[in-house]
């Protein structure tokens, strides 16, 4: 027969103890992920904060590397001058060839024009005609 009133609940009491799970190890398993997530976040950051500055480094190199080559095409494009050129020439003891210097008279035409003897656009030359 079953009892009941007070004794039977100071019965079950300290059955209803022995059958609930243990906290503490539910607790160092909850705490162990969490500090894992952690350190592995704090891993990944490092990670990514390495990467981030070998990139700021490679876009500066970057950078100067364009400076120099504009410097470089600027200097060239300074030398190409004719100013810096003859320069050059008097500085290699060259000079003008007044030789074989050809001079235009106003009586005689040096060359021709660049349309004497062509036909006009869409025309087709007519055997025997010059034209």
């Amino acid at each position: 027969m079953p009892v009941s009133g007070p004794a039977a609940q100071a019965q079950a009491a300290p059955a209803a103890r022995r059958a609930r799970a243990p906290r503490a190890p539910f607790l160092l398993l909850v705490v162990g992920l969490l500090c894992g997530g952690l350190v592995s976040l704090l891993l990944l950051n490092a990670v990514l904060a390495k990467d981030s500055f070998r990139a700021n480094g490679l876009r500066k190199e970057i950078s100067g590397l364009r400076i120099e080559k504009e410097a470089k095409q600027s200097e060239n494009m300074r030398r190409e001058m004719p100013d810096a050129v003859a320069k050059n020439n008097e500085y290699q003891g060259l000079g003008p060839d007044w030789d074989t210097a050809r001079v235009i008279t106003p009586d005689k035409p040096a060359s021709r024009a660049a349309s004497d003897g062509q036909t006009p656009a869409g025309q087709e030359r007519v055997p025997g005609t010059g034209q």
